[in-house]
């Protein structure tokens, strides 16, 4: 099987939110599947690079931000 790139990840993000409002990522990827936990991997990379946005900013650089699962998130503005 091959796995999604970040790219791949955040096509699926936007087709599964329409792009918009908030979201939990384990809604969104809820399988315990090789797939789901790929893009699971996936949206931390995204939250790292700023494309994921926390509805609540917790105030650390994005390069230290990591997923809290009791976080929603959605895609950043173009």
């Amino acid at each position: 099987m091959i796995l999604p790139t970040v790219d791949q990840t955040e096509g699926v993000w936007i087709t599964r939110t329409n792009d918009q409002g908030y979201y939990y990522i384990h809604d969104l990827f809820p399988a315990d599947t090789a797939l789901d936990r790929a893009h699971r991997s996936n949206c931390r990379l995204l939250i790292q690079r700023g494309t994921l946005q926390p509805e609540h900013s917790d105030h650390f650089a994005l390069s230290q931000g990591g997923w809290n699962e009791r976080e929603r998130y959605r895609r950043k503005p173009l």
